[in-house]
């Protein structure tokens, strides 16, 4: 009898006594199925293989986490970047190019109402002088006196540099030495009857000023009021009653709120 290859009967059951062949580095057993043992080849690779898979993963999270991180740093910077630029061109405009200033008394109504706010353009002037009629915001020459430092007002211009100013039963004429040169036409911008200091009054206005008045001449602290309530009090001298041109911060435009309107002349 051959006993390399030899079939027993064992109680009705069969077993196969071939010889497994030997097992090498790379397989092992993982299947037992009954009665009938099974070798599967299994490759080591394979587990090292996802192991470092499974790792990259892990890793690839933690980088994207990371970069979430730095870009919302990122982000926060960008847009504090931005609001400080954009403040720092808001001063640059409202200190150097434009006035957006807000009027709290009626001296200039009805061309621009209390508690209106104005915009004007500081630039107006630097490759041109003020003319007759503009309406013009300027440093208050009798700040230090009222203790109010550092106030603009807002007036019209009536009279130019080296003119003579008459106002005479609520006329104004302009005069260049003797000779009349126009009486003024107000109606534009003047509503109402003018009744309060309205007579008996002569501005000679010297070089590099400018003589100015409100709109509203019954209700206006301009060259009329300081000249009675400074100047003959002996609190100001006779060239103070006047704007000087380097106090002159721009040309207003218009009104904006509560309504629109253009300043008219």
């Amino acid at each position: 009898m051959n006993t390399d290859n030899k079939e027993l009967e064992n109680n009705g059951e069969s077993i196969n006594n071939t010889m497994a062949p030997e097992e090498s580095d790379d397989t092992v057993t993982v299947k037992n199925s009954g009665d009938t043992v099974e070798i599967i080849d299994y490759d080591i690779d394979d587990a090292f293989k996802n192991e470092n898979e499974s790792k990259a993963q892990e890793n690839g999270d933690m980088l994207k986490e990371e970069k979430e991180h730095v870009n919302w740093k990122k982000e926060i910077i960008s847009w504090v970047k931005m609001i400080v630029m954009a403040v720092v061109l808001a001063i640059i405009i409202t200190r150097f190019i434009i006035i957006n200033a807000n009027v709290p008394t009626s001296s200039m109504e009805d061309t621009i109402p209390a508690g209106s706010r104005i915009m004007g353009l500081r630039l107006t002037y630097l490759f041109s002088d003020p003319e007759r009629l503009d309406v013009v915001v300027f440093k208050y020459q009798f700040s230090d006196f009222e203790g109010t430092d550092d106030l603009n007002y807002v007036k019209r211009i009536i009279g130019m540099p080296g003119e003579t100013v008459v106002i005479n039963q609520g006329k104004i004429e302009i005069y260049e030495g003797d000779k009349l040169v126009t009486t003024l036409d107000e109606s534009a911008y003047i509503k109402g009857e003018w009744t309060y200091k309205n007579d008996g009054y002569t501005f000679v206005i010297p070089e590099g000023k400018y003589f100015v008045l409100g709109d509203n001449r019954n209700n206006s602290s301009d060259t009329r009021y300081w000249y009675d309530t400074y100047y003959k009090s002996g609190k100001c001298s006779y060239e103070d009653l006047f704007v000087d041109e380097d106090a002159i911060l721009g040309k207003v435009y218009f009104t904006y709120w509560p309504g629109f309107s253009f300043i008219n002349k």
